[in-house]
């Protein structure tokens, strides 16, 4: 089996980029292009391909995908690439962020400058910042040899990490991480648009009827100090706590404050609709979990994005802004 390491760099601008965007929102869009990919089979030399998205495909093909392990720094984006937009599907995927995570937690710091650095795998270049609002066609041919070298440089760190971190690896977790990026980058659930639709009409009557019944305007309900004042024109003493950031006195309308989730309960029904129409219109997750689930149904299949060791447990965690 192969080991092909591989890196893409893409088009991103101030507004289009995945700290804006999640991945599956940013590869997914419309203005999504590659720049370049290097690419690395076991320890020859890196080579680096741009052109349109056919172009770089067909020449891609020449690779033994089918029985290589396919490894990249945070695999999950560069998989989602080679499968979403490429078509090309590996025997195995390796991921140098998931290991560094179970090895490193945050001690270190994840990102592969800071693991070149810890390592002393050599130093990961700077032009990725050169090309910001830069589409391929505007790149000239001295700033794509130039790009071209940092991308290349690279895949060879990613490649020494990946033989630096792999004896703390067994062929269980190697399968784990495996199949823990395939969940993203090889969906397979289809959303319900409809009933996710009619899911969030749903919850948007609920939040203007509890409005309606609390007779608070919204600017009371979101204000601490207007919500103070309402409940204490019911007799009630808002509930207070000790700010972990200041270390002084505030007001405890956390929806995890336990006195303030007492008040749901409280004997009088004017208090339980007042501190109900809060919650409901404050915590707009369920909201805003069924709009991204819309728009990621708009868009294709649902990718299942899960960290691999997220914990020092070892436990799983959310990521790309969903929590399976």
């Amino acid at each position: 089996m192969s080991i092909i390491t591989i890196d893409f760099e893409t088009y991103y601008s101030k507004d289009f980029s995945l700290s804006k965007l999640t991945t599956e929102e940013y590869i997914r869009d419309p203005q999504f292009q590659i720049i370049g990919v290097a690419v690395k089979v076991d320890d020859k030399k890196t080579r680096f391909f741009s052109g349109s998205h056919e172009a770089i495909r067909n020449q891609l093909q020449e690779y033994n995908w089918a029985s290589s392990m396919v490894v990249a720094h945070n695999a999950m984006f560069d998989m989602a690439i080679l499968n979403w937009i490429l078509d090309i599907r590996p025997m195995a995927i390796g991921d140098t962020l998931s290991m560094a995570r179970a090895i490193h937690g945050i001690e270190v710091g994840n990102s592969l400058s800071k693991l070149a650095q810890y390592y002393k795998l050599g130093e990961k270049g700077t032009e990725v910042v050169n090309a910001k609002d830069k589409r391929r066609e505007d790149f000239t041919n001295e700033q794509m040899r130039s790009y071209a070298g940092y991308c290349a440089n690279d895949v060879e760190i990613t490649y020494q990490l990946f033989l630096t971190l792999l004896p703390h690896f067994n062929k269980t977790e190697l399968r784990l991480i495996n199949l823990t990026i395939r969940m993203f980058t090889e969906p397979s659930l289809r959303l319900d648009g409809v009933l996710l639709n009619s899911h969030l009409i749903e919850v948007r009557d609920s939040k203007k009827a509890l409005l309606t019944q609390s007779g608070a305007n919204i600017d009371d309900l979101m204000s601490n100090f207007k919500f103070a004042e309402l409940l204490r024109e019911l007799g009630v003493e808002p509930p207070m706590k000790i700010s972990a950031t200041t270390g002084k006195e505030t007001l405890a309308f956390a929806k995890t404050d336990e006195e303030f989730k007492a008040l749901s309960e409280h004997p009088d029904m004017r208090v339980q609709t007042l501190v109900a129409a809060r919650l409901g219109n404050k915590t707009t997750l369920e909201e805003t979990r069924t709009e991204r689930l819309i728009s990621i149904a708009d868009r294709g299949l649902i990718p299942v994005p899960l960290s691999y060791y997220a914990a020092h447990t070892g436990r799983w965690g959310g990521a790309d802004k969903l929590n399976f």
